[in-house]
């Protein structure tokens, strides 16, 4: 597709009234007992109409924003899944600006359209025809400013068509030629390690967004230029790691920000370190005390071990135990935050004294057990006010800690 054509004639790719019309009646319905009343609505293409809405669904938590227009064209589901969410892409929007901005990886184009409040004209490139369509056509009823959306190949496209930008942002494909889910750098689509040194030549700052499986000291070393790396937790998740990437970055010791966010991108709680500081860190370890703290999940895959408690002045129950615990309340502590009531051995007749309607909620940390199998062991069922957390303290004795949340 002719990209001038793209850029200055919106596609004829709409719903119709009638279609509009059908979404938002049943937008709330079971698509599958949609589909099979399809010969109640003979003048709709019902399959096409139920993945709408099916995408829609999916979209109706992640991007508010995006589902309340009601005339934009949403992915297969898959899609709206594996795109960044409205709050990730706000806080990105909040790191970098500038002048030009270059997606080279669009997509269904979140993070280009945030992004692109910040800078005077950002590109857009994606190499599927409808993908690129239908990106367009939304950015046009997003009333976006100053996206420019390219139908080409981006790393191909970059020397004919830019000398130098600001930034270049890039979420690679992780899924492989069978749709199967990949992790590693060097498996994802396109291989930014790869073509770090053609990147380098139109730009000295990259934003990459990765899985948040990915391991982060070993991409930190593969990527060698990286300055930060954002560990991005939002609604009890980590949800993706943001890498970045300074050409000028020296051998400086890179800073690892774990950034707790809400829904509108603003950061809410934050540790900010680097290995080093990990290393040196000094924690007490200690038994139960009146409160636990389970950190979020951003931060445990970020790495803040030792750091966290030297931060918050709590105390760990073990090295490798992950939970820490305090005489007086830290009420800002990055996670969930417990009331101590009580200390039990792992024995279904002490742990029923503070359980009642046998339920109770069940968490282990370094614990040498299946959670089905210890719910069984206990006669515990899920739910109620208690919270259970089973664990390995210092001194190596196996214990259960029975908590309620503050």
């Amino acid at each position: 597709m002719d990209e001038n054509l793209l850029n200055n004639n919106i596609p004829n790719i709409g719903f119709s009234e009638a279609e509009l019309d059908f979404i938002q009646k049943y937008k709330h319905e079971d698509v599958t007992k949609l589909v099979l009343k399809s010969a109640q609505f003979k003048e709709l293409d019902v399959k096409k109409l139920a993945a709408q809405i099916l995408s829609r669904q999916k979209a109706s938590k992640k991007l508010p924003e995006w589902s309340a227009v009601d005339k934009l064209i949403f992915p297969p589901a898959l899609s709206v899944e594996q795109c960044s969410s409205e709050a990730t892409a706000k806080y990105k929007s909040s790191i970098i600006s500038g002048k030009t901005l270059v997606d080279i990886t669009g997509g269904m184009g979140v993070d280009s359209f945030y992004l692109s409040k910040n800078f005077e004209e950002t590109h857009y490139f994606e190499q599927q025809e409808e993908v690129a369509k239908t990106a367009f056509y939304n950015f046009n009823l997003l009333n976006a400013k100053g996206i420019s959306v390219h139908n080409q190949d981006s790393i191909a496209s970059l020397s004919n068509t830019f000398d130098k930008v600001d930034w270049i942002y890039a979420d690679p494909a992780r899924r492989d030629a069978n749709r199967q889910k990949v992790v590693l750098l060097s498996d994802c689509t396109p291989d930014i390690k790869f073509h770090l040194p053609t990147l380098f030549e139109h730009t000295s700052n990259i934003l990459l967004k990765t899985s948040p499986l990915l391991d982060i000291d070993l991409a930190a070393q593969e990527l060698k230029f990286v300055k930060e790396i954002h560990v991005m937790g939002y609604d009890h998740e980590c949800k993706e790691l943001l890498f970045n990437i300074d050409k000028n970055f020296g051998q400086e010791d890179l800073v690892i920000k774990s950034q707790i966010i809400n829904a509108e991108g603003k950061v809410i709680s934050s540790v900010a370190f680097t290995r080093k500081q990990e290393r040196e860190a000094e924690i007490e370890l200690c038994e139960p005390l009146a409160y636990l703290y389970e950190p979020h999940p951003a931060v445990l895959k970020a790495g803040a071990f030792k750091y966290l408690g030297a931060l918050f002045g709590v105390k760990k129950l073990a090295v490798h135990s992950h939970l820490y615990t305090s005489d007086k309340l830290v009420s800002d502590f990055p996670g969930r935050i417990f009331e101590i009531i009580g200390v039990s051995k792992p024995d279904a007749k002490e742990i029923n004294t503070y359980v009642t309607d046998n339920k109770a909620n069940l968490t282990l940390r370094n614990f040498p057990a299946k959670i089905d199998d210890l719910r069984k062991k206990w006669r515990l069922k899920e739910g109620g006010n208690i919270y259970l957390f089973a664990t390995t303290l210092f001194n190596q004795k196996k214990t259960v800690v029975v908590t309620k949340k503050l």
